[in-house]
This record gives C-alpha cells, sequence and structure tokens, in this order.
C-alpha cells in the first residue's frame, strides 16, 4: 500500500485513505492529522491560527459524534453555515457598494478635530465641605 499522505491534491487517492481506515483507524488519524497540519502550515502565517481554530471545531465535533455519518454530517452543517455567512457578509458589502457608502468612506478626506484645552485649578484652590444635607458647600 502507497503512503496515503497527499504532497498536492491530485495525489490524494480516495481508496488509499479508505483501506487504511478500514485496516488500521490509529494509522489513518495520525495520517489525517499529518495532511491536515502540512496544509495548514502551507497556508500563508496570517491565516494559520484561524484555519487551526477552524480544525479544532471540526475535531471536536467529530469526537462528540456518535458515528462517522454523524461526524460528516455535523461537518457539513458547519461549512453550510461558514457559506451563508460569507454570501450574507458580500450581501451587505454589495449593498453598501450600491449605496455608495464604500466610495464614500475611501474618498473622504481625513477629520480634522480640533480642542480647546480648559486649565483646571489646584484641588488647594477650592474648598468643598459637606454640609450633611447631601450639598456640597463651597
Amino acid at each position: 500500500m502507497s503512503d496515503p499522505t497527499p504532497r498536492k491534491p491530485q495525489d490524494f487517492v480516495f481508496e488509499d485513505w479508505q483501506r487504511l481506515h478500514e485496516t488500521d483507524p490509529d494509522a489513518f488519524e495520525l495520517r489525517r492529522k499529518e495532511a491536515l497540519d502540512a496544509v495548514i502550515e502551507a497556508a500563508p502565517a496570517d491565516m494559520q491560527q484561524r484555519l487551526r481554530g477552524v480544525q479544532f471545531r471540526v475535531d471536536m465535533e467529530r469526537s462528540r459524534a456518535g458515528s462517522d455519518l454523524a461526524a460528516c454530517l455535523k461537518a457539513h452543517s458547519m461549512m453550510w453555515d461558514s457559506l451563508v455567512r460569507l454570501r450574507d457578509a458580500l450581501a451587505e458589502l454589495s449593498e453598501l457598494q450600491k449605496d455608495g457608502v464604500l466610495g464614500a468612506v475611501a474618498r473622504a478626506p481625513a477629520e480634522v478635530r480640533t480642542a480647546t484645552v480648559i486649565p483646571f485649578r489646584p484641588a488647594s484652590a477650592t474648598t468643598v465641605s459637606d454640609t450633611g444635607d447631601g450639598k456640597a458647600k463651597h
């Protein structure tokens, strides 16, 4: 049997992975983890933490599932949820662009803010005493 760990997408041979899963589930899990880690390591550095987080969630859902089919269905549901969120974000972005909000923000000059600084007197210059009725006397 060949090493089922794919080096490139075209190297993935489903039958090799299936055979490994059927004959040695522990070796399958080890190779699966190695393959996923290799994909994450090959991703841009700024995406790796996010990818590890997603993989952690998938692994937790797999461990909670009662069967391989339940794990597959949960992963399928997670992917659809992600796709729906992406679609909604794209639609919102499209609306902002259509309304001209994005272009206006991009073209707007930086706002210059100014303020007047008010000097405060030192605490020793003001005496406050409590009159006992909830009102302060200066």
